[in-house]
């Protein structure tokens, strides 16, 4: 046997069986088997799942912030429009007592006509003054969407009509209006005062 032969065969058997355990001891690992493709499949859908359901999940809340949203926009419109639409329901108050006062001026003008305590000059002008100042004030409300209510003759409505009281009157007037006594009005559509009238029964 050469010298070269004796260097690179080992010494031992002992030697020769813990170089094959150290070899046994390392597991070989093949990406292609079954059970490592089985492992990475079930991770990869447990994943897919869990963001399908996140993302649904994040897809409805916003619908529901959205709806929400649009409800408030259009609940805070709502209000600005009632608001500014009844802004001058106060001042309408005080200017409805300045039409009850020219109405009875015009009234007592009449009065005075009839009883000959004026002129008929004096009666002429006066009443068509206090007249042409009803006029200009009632076209004034008109342009706020003031509509006045409440006329002799017409047929009582207790929707725009408050009843002060009733006076014997013949069949055919039955149910009437006799007498205003204070003027109702509507303001925009809706009563912010029903006439104060005297009825026929």
């Amino acid at each position: 046997m050469s010298v070269n032969e004796k260097k690179t065969k080992p010494e031992t058997d002992a030697e020769i069986g813990a170089e094959n355990q150290s070899d046994e001891s390392i597991p070989e690992f093949d990406e292609n088997s079954p059970e490592s493709s089985a492992a990475s499949a079930g991770n990869g859908t447990d994943s897919l799942s869990d963001t399908s359901a996140e993302l649904e999940a994040l897809q409805k809340e916003l619908l529901y912030q959205r709806a929400e949203f649009d409800n408030s926009k259009k609940r805070l419109i709502r209000e600005q429009e009632q608001s500014i639409k009844f802004a001058n329901e106060k001042l309408i108050r005080e200017i409805l007592t300045v039409v009850d006062h020219l109405e009875r001026g015009v009234q007592h003008g009449k009065e005075l006509g009839e009883k000959g305590q004026t002129t008929p000059k004096d009666f002429v002008t006066f009443v068509s003054g206090m007249e042409m100042t009803q006029r200009e004030l009632a076209q004034l409300l008109s342009r706020f969407g003031v509509e006045l209510i409440g006329s002799s003759g017409e047929a009582f409505d207790p929707a725009k009509h408050e009843a002060i009281s009733q006076i014997d009157a013949p069949p055919e007037k039955q149910g009437t209006v006799l007498q205003v006594l204070q003027k109702g009005c509507l303001l925009n559509g809706r009563l912010l005062q029903p006439a104060r009238v005297v009825v026929a029964k």
